[in-house]
């Protein structure tokens, strides 16, 4: 196989979803991502990364294709099982890539060694992974983290998601977001209580999973004031959202309630693409332009369920936003899906203005 230019072996999961879990697991339908990665870790490279792990690396995919990019960093890879650890031994020595491999627990490697930037791809949940995460952080430090447990986020397994993330999901308008928001919520609290601030980079939702891109930065005051981003969402007349210490009945969270991205990083960060070996080019130009317009930090609202209730015939989506521009609410496109969108305007409001 290859992929970013590297040759490597592994074993190829078909179709588009999470496939089935074996040594040297390799996703095709994760390969967006692990080319979105590569701008952000030249970000963190130019801002002072320099020692990285891919923690759960199965084929050694993504450690290396960051390492072919960004010269003069040190890499480690890393993998518990020992069928993956040989091949990925292998995979290094096919394109003579100078990186430390280990065969250990993540969370007990990151209890033995400090780094830059640290890589979390599980297969399934990344609860059980994130307080490990924090153990490995140098006092300011780059993550990345995977969870393809979205019918558990997105509220289809309820006490699923109470028990491993300690929050109330929410299923429909906006579910994608409250998932993903639920995911960013565990991890700064996570952060917090190691006494770590947490500042999404960016975060988003794509096919069968959510990814998150931060930095984390050591300090308590940092840390206290990272956390009063963490609160709910109620649905009163459309999205409200609520302080930590202002939970009421039917709150949703706790979850994340400020941004989902850091736009001066996206701006950098999209000046990379054009130098960037990777084959998802235009889609990954065209999501972060979708990224940096989504400034609003309510859920998104799906406007065919909304063209249901009213009874009538569906608008593009583009009109509904000048719709609502022109009345004097924001409003923006979202990633999410290309049918919903983000808005300040009461429900009502919505459904009496795109009518």
């Amino acid at each position: 196989m290859i992929e970013g230019g590297i040759k490597f072996n592994g074993s190829l999961q078909p179709g588009g979803g999470p496939g089935k879990k074996s040594a040297g697991f390799y996703n095709p339908a994760m390969k967006i991502d692990r080319d979105m990665e590569l701008l952000f870790a030249e970000y963190a490279y130019n801002h002072g990364a320099r020692k990285f792990i891919d923690g759960l690396a199965a084929t050694g995919i993504r450690g290396m294709r960051i390492w072919k990019m960004l010269e003069g960093i040190e890499m480690d890879i890393n993998d518990a099982s020992r069928k993956s650890y040989e091949l990925i031994k292998k995979n290094l020595e096919i394109n003579g890539i100078d990186a430390d491999v280990y065969n250990d627990d993540i969370c007990h490697l990151l209890s033995e060694k400090k780094y830059d930037y640290i890589d979390i791809d599980p297969y399934g949940s990344a609860a059980g992974f994130i307080p490990c995460i924090f153990r490995g952080c140098r006092r300011k430090a780059f993550i990345a983290v995977t969870s393809t447990d979205i019918a558990t986020l997105c509220g289809v397994f309820r006490k699923a998601c109470i028990r491993r993330y300690g929050a109330i999901p929410f299923r429909g308008h906006g579910m994608k977001e409250i998932g993903l928001r639920i995911l960013m919520g565990y991890i700064a609290r996570n952060a917090a209580s190691n006494g770590f601030a947490f500042y999404p980079v960016l975060s988003y939702h794509q096919k069968h999973f959510f990814r998150v891109y931060a930095v984390v930065e050591k300090g308590l005051k940092k840390a206290d004031e990272s956390i009063m981003n963490t609160g709910w969402y109620v649905w009163n007349n459309g999205w409200k959202m609520k302080k930590f210490e202002e939970m009421e009945e039917n709150s949703i969270g706790p979850l994340w309630i400020h941004s989902l991205h850091m736009m001066d990083a996206l701006k950098e960060m999209i000046t990379y693409i054009d130098e960037t070996i990777m084959e998802n080019k235009k889609k990954i130009e065209k999501l972060m332009k979708i990224f940096i317009q989504e400034d609003i930090n309510l859920p998104y609202y799906d406007s065919p369920k909304i063209y249901r209730e009213l009874g009538k015939k569906q608008k593009k989506i583009e009109e509904i936003i000048s719709l609502l521009l022109n009345k004097g609410y924001k409003a923006c496109k979202t990633h999410f899906s290309g049918m919903s969108f983000k808005t300040d305007a009461g429900y009502e409001e919505i459904k009496r203005i795109i009518s």
